[in-house]
């Protein structure tokens, strides 16, 4: 009787792993596994489908053999850091986040499949990661040693090092967050207001091309100030060196290129 449970849950096991397309996922397929000290059958997957929609299919499929059945899935890496990377910019503005591994769980436990929604997170994803190997001095990283590296440094240093595109107010938040009490920007990449950030560019004498470029480009978000400042601004930028660049080393609309991040990080 117990091998033939045995039989009808590793058939089972690759009855999920075509269901759910795990066969081609980077991460492998659902592993059907005794455990002799807990004495049950668990499955085991990393990231793909939630534990409800495995749970159900099993139900369904195979209502007697898998009772009793444990369920275990396991987040990447990847999966790992991309919902520290979520979970600390939407973390209420103000107090300094600090994501921990369970956060990261449960954000993920009703979403199948974890991924990047943008090739910005995919950057930073890759970016932290990178950091965390290097900092561990090996090829891996868990969940408490990815989420540390973001807590302690915050965001802003992975994304000037993974060479994503900055829009006109990230890139002059980037520059006066510093100087104006802004530390929201290093943690959790929240941009200062456009009303800040125009002051912060008209009070600073040595404001450079691209800098000036950027606020002429937050204007038309500021009505009430454009017409008296895109005349000064238009007028400085006409007297500033036409091949000076912004803060990430690239020209004023070369494309970004991705870099390897160095192996110390400085906040």
């Amino acid at each position: 009787m117990a091998s033939d449970r045995a039989k009808r849950l590793r058939r089972l096991a690759r009855t999920l792993t075509d269901r759910f397309g795990l066969a081609s996922h980077r991460h492998g397929v659902v592993e059907a596994a005794w455990s002799g000290s807990a004495r049950a059958w668990t499955f085991a997957w990393t990231d793909g489908p939630t534990v409800a929609q495995v749970r159900a299919v099993c139900r369904e499929t195979e209502p007697v053999a898998s009772e009793g059945l444990r369920y275990v899935r396991s987040l990447s890496q990847d999966a790992v850091a991309l919902g520290a990377v979520r979970l600390t910019i939407l973390s209420a503005s103000g107090r300094r986040p600090r994501v921990q591994p369970a956060d990261v769980e449960a954000l993920w436990r009703d979403s199948p499949f974890p991924g990047p929604r943008t090739e910005r997170e995919r950057a930073l994803v890759y970016a932290v990661v990178y950091e965390a190997h290097a900092a561990h001095h090996r090829n891996s990283a868990d969940a408490a040693e990815i989420c540390e590296l973001i807590n302690q440094y915050g965001l802003a240093v992975f994304l000037r090092r993974c060479g994503a595109e900055l829009s006109p107010a990230e890139t002059l938040t980037a520059h006066y967050a510093a100087s104006h009490a802004h530390p929201t920007w290093r943690h959790q990449l929240a941009t200062m207001d456009p009303d800040a950030l125009l002051r912060a560019v008209r009070d600073d004498p040595r404001a450079s091309a691209a800098l000036l470029d950027a606020a002429l480009a937050l204007l038309p978000e500021l009505p009430a100030e454009s017409a008296a400042a895109e005349d000064e601004l238009r007028a400085r930028r006409g007297r500033a060196s036409p091949t000076a660049s912004s803060r990430t080393g690239r020209p004023s609309g070369a494309r970004p290129a991705m870099s390897h991040p160095r192996r110390t990080l400085r906040p």
